[in-house]
This record gives structure tokens, sequence and C-alpha cells, in this order.
């Protein structure tokens, strides 16, 4: 354990009730402006970072002990330096509760309570607590793709979790808090996709979050042979939205498939793209309808006949490559005047 002089006032701490001539330097056991992460299993106010170290005396669980100087709070650790990297923390003093006196905790020195707290009463007795000492939550749950934050497992701590770049949090809440059952509160995560960065062709994007009724896509795309590029919005094996740019004949068709039976679909013309340019293009779903724009140019709104299919994927396919994609959810704006659907994108052939 490596040692900082601490120069704050506390150096010589003589034990027992009166200086005989054997006294303890603080300053040589703690280590300034440290602290140990994720192992507090309780903290308490104290006055000073004596009674800290005699809080972590008089239990069964604490090795060692933070000691925050601005708001005297004690967190008592489950842990030692022994087996678990100290951190730098301004404000905070650390040390190992091995190095103190254990005169520290009075009468519960000479009090043996294996699995409870000692605790003291005003006549300053021993005797030990007749419920276990909380040792803590677990370590908190992890989620994938996602950084997570936490100062201990004591009642009361928080876990924070921040998605990793390129993914967000599907759920309202982004943290969690550690119960006195010794469980977790809360539900966290996933954290999903939703920007991609040189996906290239003949790739899927997962729908970030699941099921979601307004969404955009947003791709750049560089067709690169003067044939077809295909976007599908997809639900297992149903196409609720086939989108074909077919270059070699200069139209752009829509259509569906489901339950392995393609529709009657509907065909525009020209094709608002060019061979080795890139274009971007945007699929929004709002309100029931698809809206295709091509470099902010609208080509088409088309009426989602399958409202109360989940879709689950969208594939992009082709003669062409895709430089960057993401996916937006939430509320968008409808279509403004003028722009009422021209066709049924996922119309069903009853024929």
């Amino acid at each position: 354990m490596h040692f900082t002089l601490f120069t704050g006032g506390l150096v010589l701490f003589c034990v027992g009730l009166s200086c005989c001539g054997t006294c303890f330097d603080a300053s040589s056991v703690l280590e300034v402006d440290s602290h140990m992460e994720h192992y507090v299993f309780r903290t308490v106010k104290s006055p000073s970072v004596y009674s800290c170290a005699s809080e972590c005396l008089m239990s069964s669980v604490c090795l060692s002990f933070n000691f925050e100087t601005r708001t005297r709070t004690c967190g008592l650790n489950s842990n030692s330096s022994d087996h678990v990297a100290i951190t730098s923390q301004p404000g905070f003093l650390y040390s190992d509760i091995s190095y103190w006196p254990k005169s520290l905790a009075g009468a519960c020195s000479e009090t043996s309570c294996p699995t409870s707290r000692c605790q003291l009463d005003r006549l300053g007795r021993a005797s030990c607590e007749t419920v276990a000492e909380f040792q803590g939550c677990d370590a908190p749950p992890t989620v994938a793709n996602a950084a997570m934050h936490y100062d201990g497992v004591y009642e009361g701590a928080v876990a924070v979790y921040t998605c990793s770049d390129n993914f967000l949090m599907c759920s309202a809440e982004h943290s969690r808090v550690c119960q006195s059952t010794g469980n977790w509160d809360g539900f966290v995560g996933p954290c999903a996709q939703y920007i991609w960065d040189n996906p290239n062709i003949d790739f899927a994007l997962d729908l970030p979050c699941g099921d979601s009724k307004s969404f955009k896509v947003a791709l750049h795309v560089t067709p690169t042979a003067k044939k077809k590029v295909h976007m599908d919005f997809l639900s297992g094996p149903n196409i609720l939205c086939h989108i074909d740019f077919r270059l070699d004949d200069n139209t752009v068709v829509f259509g569906s498939r489901f339950a392995g039976v393609w529709g009657s679909g509907t065909t525009i013309t020209p094709v608002p793209m060019t061979v080795g340019t890139e274009s971007l293009v945007e699929i929004r779903l709002d309100k029931g309808m698809y809206m295709i724009t091509v470099d902010g140019k609208s080509i088409r709104n088309v009426t989602d006949e399958y409202p109360g299919e989940i879709i689950e994927d969208f594939y992009v396919s082709g003669d062409g490559l895709v430089s960057a994609a993401n996916i937006t959810l939430g509320a968008l704006s409808s279509a403004g005047p003028g722009q009422q659907p021209h066709d049924l994108c996922a119309k069903r052939d009853t024929k």
C-alpha cells in the first residue's frame, strides 16, 4: 500500500483513555485524494476520520474505508488495497482498517460479532446486533454496449448506465438503485445500435428498441452499377414495404410480399439516382404513412397497409455502396398539404 502524507492536522492519536506514551500516527496510514470504488457497503456521517475508522472496526465486514472530508461522509468497504486498486478522488481519504488500533472501537475491540455489527450503549458496553450485517448488493447487472458507473453497493447506491457511441438507451430509466433487500431496483436497457458507419451493402439494420410506429431511416447510397438497389422493411419472412430503385429501366417500384405472395405494387419514373454519385435516401414512417425522399426531394408518400405488423429489420441490398446509415425514433411530422399518399405500399394482391 502506498501512503501519502496527510498534512491536515490529524497526525498523532493517543491510544486509550489517556496518553500513555504510545501514540498512533494517522498520517502514515491515510492516502490523500484517494478512495476505493464499487465496494462501499455502508455509508454513515462521521465527525472525523477517527470515528470513521471506529465504525469500520465495529463492523464484521469492513476491511477499509473512504472518508469524504467536505461532507464528513464515511464509506465502509468490503475489500482492501491488497486486492483492489485504489483510485484518485480529490477530497477523499482512504485507509485499510488493518493499520488502525482496535482500541478505537472501545469495548467492541474485545467483543466478537462474526456476522453482525458490534454496538455500544450509552455506558460504552458492547453487544452484537441481533440481525446479520447488510453486506451490500451484488455488483449491478451489466448492459451490453453500455458503460456503467457506481461508487458502491450500499443501500441507496445508484448505478448509472451510458450507451456506447452509435447506440441509444431503449428504456426511459438510465439508472438502478441498490435496495435493502440486496437487489437493484428498476430496469435499464438494452442499448440498441442506431448509427452504422460504412456498412457497405447487403446488410440488415435492426429497428432499435423493438416495434415503433414513428421512425426515419437515412442512408447515404452510391449506386455502383446501372442495375438495382433494394430497400425492404421486414417482419419475419414478410416484406411489408419493398422499394426497388431500378436504374436499368429508370423506374422505382413499390410493393410487398406477405405470406409468400407478392402484391400488385406500383411504379414511378424516373429514378432519382445516378451511378457513381452518392444520394441521401430518407424513408419516414409516421402516422401510418411511408414518406420517401432522395436528396431532400419527395418522390412518394405511401400508406402502410399493415400497421398491426411489427417491423423488425430494414434490409438494403443490390448494386451499390452505403457509407452511413442511421435510424431516428420518435414522433415525426406527417405529410403536409398536397402530400397525401398516392399508393398502397403493402397492398396484397387479392386476385
